[in-house]
Formats: structure tokens, sequence, C-alpha cells
């Protein structure tokens, strides 16, 4: 096999592996955005169709989990917290040590959230949360499946 044809058998694979992973990456974009789109409905929140937009998504999150507390700290406006933790390392996180710091901060923000959506909606938060960070693809397949649940009346939330 020529250098040519190895190069064309190469290009060809990794269009082939991208192709799969930007139809993935669609299909949990719109299980997100259903998910959330149905909940911010159902709760008879203003403007629901933030839940397609990226960025906006985590405002939606944030109405529909409603308070967020680290220890004795309340979050004091949790969806404008929520977009602010999303976009902050885009903007700040190519200062060296500061934006890795505020980046592992932001995932927490942000994954402690979906535990909160996790642990309002259905069983297992723990479970479902670990899953996801694990396999990403599962966080919005959750959301999508408990779209509809309502809200468990006993929270058992955990202080970070």
């Amino acid at each position: 096999m020529n250098e040519e044809a190895l190069l064309l058998s190469f290009l060809l694979g990794l269009g082939a592996f991208l192709f799969v992973f930007a139809v993935i990456g669609l299909i949990c974009y719109v299980l997100l955005a259903m998910g959330l789109y149905t909940m911010a409905n159902n709760k008879g929140l203003e403007n629901p169709w933030f839940a397609w937009v990226p960025i906006l998504q985590f405002y939606i999150l944030g109405q529909i989990i409603e308070e967020m507390r680290f220890g004795n700290f309340e979050v004091p406006n949790v969806p404008v917290a929520l977009v602010v933790a999303a976009v902050a390392p885009a903007i700040l996180g190519t200062i060296p040590l500061i934006g890795w710091l505020i980046s592992l901060a932001s995932m927490v923000i942000l994954l402690y959230s979906l535990y909160l959506l996790f642990d309002k909606y259905s069983d297992n938060a723990v479970l479902k949360t670990v899953l996801s960070v694990v396999l990403p693809f599962l966080g919005p397949i959750f959301v999508f499946m408990m779209r509809n649940e309502s809200p468990n009346s006993t929270i058992d939330s955990i202080n970070v």
C-alpha cells in the first residue's frame, strides 16, 4: 500500500469516527434540551425555550433545581450562578493556575447541580451522577427519562 492510500484510509477512518461522535453529541443535545424543556414547561417557568440554547440550558437547570447550598452558604441566584459557572472557564481558563482552579470549581458546581436535579426528580441520584461522569452520554438520557416526573417530596441533598 502506498503512502497516499494509507493517508486516505486514515482520513476516512478519522472522518467516520468524528461523524459518529457528532451524531452521538447531537442526540445527547436533543435529549437534554427536550428533558429540560419539558421540566420547565411542567413547572410553569417563563421562557422554557431557553432549554434549547446551549448556555441558557444552565439557566433553566438553575430554575428547576431552585436552590443550591455549599455548607451554610446558600447560592443567592442559582440560575445566574450556573450560567457564570458554565462560561467562566471559557473566559478565564487560559490563566495558568487561576484558570485551572476556576475550571475545576466550575466542574464541581455543574456536577453538583446535576446531582441536585437527579435528587429532586428521581431515585439513585449519586449513582446517576457518577454514571454521568464516567459515561457522559448517560446524563442527557437520565434527564430525558425523568422529564415527566414530579419532584420528590423529600429531598436528600448533601452538603458540600
